[in-house]
């Protein structure tokens, strides 16, 4: 038997817990090229909230019923393809589940190193990843340049926020209370921070970059994106990785209401999705990422929840304030 997580009702408004349930299923026999893998650590990330809108996106909208899909790190346990032996570490898109059966080319086997498995759902996974093209890719902030970082206590901006640093720039930084600045000033290392339920943008940026921005990567969208782009230097740089503030809002495909300023200031600005690189793509992004982690040059934060009933819990939490770092659920 094996034990998963189903979206029980849709979510009306605000995300809750009690809108997922706990189901047992009973496991298939594996069939020819079939693997039965033991998940042993499972992702929560904010784009998830997406597929229970109702509203048709770029990927399929859940029903209730369905499990919730999502990266996992599991281990093989039984198989019937040479290629993938019982004990192999491999990671997958099966989300929140014990146990499942799957086809090998469905998995992707983890290289044998020293990082830790759940390494692979952040800093070297998809959180790292995004990160990565937001900052090395797309901004590419220059030595002395400076960069916004929305959303920065969480699992993308607070790696977004070590590689901006890492390219030599000076790195302001939002987030949702004193508690989560402090951390990135004195854990994530960033030049100044500002509490957006204390202080006005405008007011912060006026302060601490009185000549505009350089550069933003976005992670909140909504008010926070309208008025960055006030705050940015003409031929300014914008990457648009996501816009939490809008996910649990009947308009959340809305756009920013100021975007006449992106005219008047030349600026450029460049959505991105890492589900869309290819596997060589993939490939560049996690030596990259895992080179930096070798030297310690990244410092990897995360959030363990342990059980998988803990996940809709965790899953919540991302909307009601959040946390530091990556959450990730230890089964």
């Amino acid at each position: 038997m094996a034990r998963e997580i189903r979206l029980k009702e849709r979510p009306q408004g605000h995300l809750k817990a009690d809108n997922f349930e706990v189901a047992e299923v009973s496991l298939p026999p594996l069939g020819e090229g079939d693997i039965l893998v033991r998940n042993i650590w499972m992702s929560v990330d904010p784009y998830m909230r997406l597929v229970l809108t109702g509203q048709e996106g770029f990927v399929p909208q859940k029903q209730p019923g369905d499990v919730m899909d999502g990266a996992a790190i599991g281990i093989v346990e039984r198989s019937s393809d040479p290629a993938l032996p019982a004990g192999t570490a491999v990671a997958s898109a099966y989300g929140w589940r014990t146990h499942f059966v799957a086809k090998a080319d469905t998995l992707s086997i983890l290289p044998n190193s020293d990082a830790p498995l759940n390494w692979y759902l952040s800093a070297l996974g998809l959180t790292g990843i995004t990160a990565f093209l937001g900052i090395e890719k797309v901004l590419q902030p220059r030595q002395g340049e400076t960069v916004l970082i929305s959303g920065a206590s969480g699992a993308v901006g607070s790696i977004a926020c070590q590689l901006a640093k890492l390219r030599g720039a000076r790195v302001l930084a939002t987030c949702s209370s004193e508690q989560k600045a402090r951390w990135l000033r004195d854990k994530v290392g960033v030049d100044a921070t500002m509490d957006y339920r204390q202080e006005q943008l405008d007011d912060f940026i006026a302060r601490e970059a009185p000549e505009g921005l350089d550069c933003y990567f976005d992670n909140v969208g909504g008010e926070m994106l309208d008025r960055t782009l006030n705050c940015m230097k003409a031929y300014g740089r914008i990457g648009l990785c996501g816009a939490i503030s809008q996910y649990e809002s009947r308009d959340y495909r809305s756009g920013p209401a100021n975007f006449f300023a992106a005219i008047e200031k030349s600026l450029t600005m460049r959505g991105f999705n890492a589900f869309l690189l290819t596997p060589e793509e993939n490939a560049e992004a996690v030596n990259w990422l895992a080179g930096r982690a070798d030297r310690d040059e990244i410092i990897i934060f995360e959030k363990i929840f342990q059980g998988l009933e803990q996940a809709p819990v965790a899953f919540a939490g991302l909307f009601g304030g959040g946390y530091e770092g990556k959450v990730v659920i230890k089964l």
